[in-house]
């Protein structure tokens, strides 16, 4: 029982951290936005060779919000999806870090 209940406690905490952590990164991508100089926004030319490399990051959008749903819905009680949910926000996260590496140079001027 106890086992069970440092488990539960475990998913719980991450899933809190992880859902936070992808917030703050979200609204730090509109610190751009609020920047006094509009212009710089026009400058940014991020390529894409392929349309296909958009349905990876909306899938993962769409499942992110689902998962945050389902857990919000049963207030962090499930263990396998604040996991899931967990995992679903790293691999979000790690593809905000990449995209933003490639932005904030041309935003910069580099």
């Amino acid at each position: 029982m106890k086992k069970s209940i440092q488990k539960q406690s475990l998913s719980k905490i991450v899933a809190k951290v992880m859902l936070r952590v992808f917030l703050i990164l979200l609204a730090l991508s509109a610190v751009p936005l609020l920047n006094k100089s509009g212009n710089s926004l026009n400058k940014i030319n991020v390529y894409f060779p392929s349309s296909y490399a958009f349905i990876f990051p909306i899938l993962l959008f769409i499942l992110f919000v689902t998962l945050l749903v389902i857990m919000l819905k049963h207030k962090y009680t499930k263990v396998d999806i604040n996991w899931l949910f967990s995992l679903n926000t790293a691999f979000l996260i790690a593809y905000l870090v990449l995209l933003y590496v490639r932005i904030i140079p041309q935003l910069a001027g580099m």
